[in-house]
């Protein structure tokens, strides 16, 4: 019987694995208070307007976070370098997005927020291309 041989995981992989599955829950509700805050529906009578502001930079923040996390995590071979320098690139895209559709909120002119909506729009679409190869450098899918 042939026994199959399996190359151990990158350290630096099994690592950024950890903390993407454990900023998962984190990153998901902050998905859902974004989805909430940009709602078509008015809130019920008497509630305040949605802070969109405020939903965008709390996973800003959460997003920055876990990139400085994933990149102080050090060692491994050349498949846990490129892993670390996707998902980081991956997570500075997405931040970059977020700042330029927060950007958009509070611009002087409707043409202004319209050319930094689809900023925002481009850098996700690019986020998005960059997290496919993150997914296949991690082996596990993404978006978290």
């Amino acid at each position: 019987m042939l026994a199959r041989v399996q190359a151990a995981p990158d350290p630096v992989v099994v690592r950024i694995r950890a903390l993407l599955l454990a900023a998962r829950p984190r990153i998901q509700a902050d998905s859902r208070e974004l989805k909430l805050a940009w709602s078509l529906e008015p809130p019920a009578t008497g509630e305040p307007l949605p802070d969109r502001g405020q939903a965008i930079g709390k996973m800003r923040e959460h997003l920055r976070s876990l990139r400085t996390a994933v990149l102080a995590v050090t060692g491994g071979g050349p498949a846990g370098a490129g892993a670390r320098t996707l998902t980081a690139q991956t997570l500075h895209e997405t931040d970059q997005s977020l700042e330029k559709l927060a950007q958009s909120l509070v611009a002087p002119d409707q043409d202004s927020a319209g050319e930094l909506w689809a900023e925002s729009v481009r850098l996700g679409k690019q986020a998005q291309s960059t997290s496919v190869n993150a997914e296949k450098a991690l082996g596990i899918p993404w978006p978290l």
